[in-house]
């Protein structure tokens, strides 16, 4: 896909489907974040992945 038309037909999704992401594909997004460039090489990242929808909410507040 060309660059002009990735942007062109992009969307932004606000609505998931409710069935959980594979765990291999989980290992994948999280080893290719890993291996992003970052300014200065800094790598301030930080990831929670919650799989219990019900405790996102506390997750979150932890976080903050």
């Amino acid at each position: 896909m060309e660059i002009y038309q990735a942007i062109k037909t992009r969307r932004s999704v606000r609505s998931y489907k409710p069935d959980p992401v594979p765990e291999e594909i989980l290992k994948r997004l999280f080893e290719a974040v890993r291996l992003a460039p970052s300014a200065h090489n800094a790598q301030e990242y930080k990831f929670v992945l919650v799989k219990n929808s019900e405790k996102k909410g506390d997750k979150i507040v932890a976080l903050s």
